[in-house]
């Protein structure tokens, strides 16, 4: 006759290191979880207004505005006369107007070129977009 109380045994074992192993699983996935980033996010700068804003979207310069025009990898004044990013004072609001095709990533990188607290990030209409165009294929 033969036992039976073997096959139970390896039986228990193997239940026995499944659980372990689905214990330390368990474990590790909860142990793993992303620290929260204190880094405030340079993203946040280029956010689009609330939908309720929609209408209040559309941007009037005012008087004091200094407007700052960024195409094809260059600044411009509101003038378009080229314009050195560090040399712009402004005690009121600067508006800096960026084409809709410009990839995030430099967006952001031009943002950050411009070190004033009062930046507004808008992007160019067709006709800032027709203009610039044109003066560039003049150049």
């Amino acid at each position: 006759m033969e036992g039976t109380s073997t096959g139970n045994a390896m039986t228990e074992i193997a239940l026995a290191l499944a659980m372990a192993f689905f214990s330390i699983m368990v474990l590790t996935m909860i142990s793993m979880g992303v620290a929260e980033d204190k880094t405030p996010a340079a993203a946040g700068v280029l956010l689009a207004p609330p939908a309720a804003d929609a209408k209040a979207a559309a941007l009037k310069p005012r008087t004091g505005d200094v407007i700052v025009v960024y195409y094809n990898g260059r600044f411009y004044n509101q003038n378009l006369k080229p314009l050195d990013p560090s040399s712009i004072k402004a005690s009121g609001r600067v508006l800096l107007a960026l084409s809709p095709a410009l990839p995030m990533s430099e967006a952001v990188s031009v943002r950050a070129q411009i070190n004033i607290s009062n930046l507004i990030v808008s992007t160019l209409d067709s006709r800032w977009l027709k203009t610039l165009e044109g003066m560039t294929n003049v150049q």
